[in-house]
């Protein structure tokens, strides 16, 4: 079996396989809202990160979330992060994330 990055974090790992469920359309607003997030709590690293992402883009797209810019980003982020803010932007996301289902519920 195949060992990816994200694997040893079991939440971001669960958060990816259900992500990677939703159609394009929803994930586009859930990657914008991901991102507003990551600016909100890393205003002052976002810009070298974004820069380096920019810089140094993966040779191939093969990831489902290489698909869309903005999740790629995100996830990219989180890759630079040490492991207790790891944590702590994983829950953000996932906070995120039931808003976002419970507001579709109720529509």
């Amino acid at each position: 079996m195949y060992n990816r990055w994200y694997d040893k974090y079991s939440d971001l790992k669960h958060l990816l396989l259900l992500l990677e469920t939703v159609d394009e359309y929803n994930i586009e607003i859930i990657a914008q809202d991901f991102l507003q997030i990551i600016i909100s709590k890393y205003k002052d690293e976002f810009d070298y990160v974004i820069q380096e992402l920019n810089d140094n883009p993966p040779p191939r797209y093969n990831r489902w979330y290489d698909k869309n810019y903005n999740l790629h980003t995100c996830i990219e982020f989180i890759k630079t992060l040490e492991d207790n803010e790891k944590a702590e932007l994983i829950n953000a996301f996932i906070m995120s994330l039931l808003s976002f289902i419970t507001n579709v519920d109720d529509e």
